[in-house]
C-alpha cells in the first residue's frame, strides 16, 4: 500500500481513578473535541513515551495526582467522523491526592460518578468500558 494511503491516527489513553464504585471524571471544554462531555482524564501519547507513561502525565496535568503505576483495562480502537484511532484506558485505585481540575482553560468541572451511573452526556464507549468484564480487553466502536 502506497505510504500516503495508510491511516495516520492518534494513541489517546484513558485513566479511570477508581474509589471504591466510583470514578472520577472531567467535564471537557474549549478542547476542540467532544466538549460537553464527562469523560477520564486522557490525552494522546507523545514521541518516545511508553502507553502507560502517557497514561500517567496525563492524569498528573489534568488531575494532580501522581501515580506510581497504572493497570491496563482495555483497548478501543474507534472511528467516528473524521476521526479515528486507539483509546488505551488504564485503571488506578492506589492514589494519596484527591484529583482537581488541574487544567481549567480545558474543563469546567470535575466529579466522582458511580461506574453505573454516569453523569451525562459521556463518550459512547465509557458506559460499555465501566460494564466490560476485566478479561475483555479489546473492542471496536464506531458512531456518527
Amino acid at each position: 500500500m502506497p505510504r500516503e494511503q495508510r491511516a495516520s491516527f492518534p494513541v489517546v489513553v484513558h485513566t479511570m481513578l477508581v474509589r471504591d464504585a466510583d470514578v472520577f471524571l472531567l467535564l471537557r471544554a474549549h478542547t476542540g473535541f467532544m466538549d460537553g462531555y464527562y469523560a477520564l482524564p486522557g490525552g494522546h501519547q507523545h514521541q518516545g513515551e511508553s502507553v502507560s507513561e502517557a497514561a500517567m502525565r496525563e492524569v498528573r496535568e489534568e488531575t494532580g495526582v501522581v501515580l506510581a503505576s497504572v493497570s491496563p483495562r482495555c483497548v478501543l480502537p474507534y472511528r467516528s467522523g473524521a476521526h479515528q484511532g486507539l483509546n488505551f484506558v488504564f485503571e488506578a485505585a492506589d492514589f494519596v491526592d484527591e484529583p482537581i481540575i488541574n487544567e481549567p482553560e480545558l474543563f469546567d468541572a470535575c466529579c466522582w460518578a458511580r461506574k453505573t451511573d454516569l453523569p451525562q452526556p459521556a463518550p459512547p464507549w465509557l458506559e460499555a468500558v465501566m460494564t466490560m468484564p476485566r478479561e475483555a480487553w479489546y473492542r471496536e466502536f464506531h458512531w456518527d
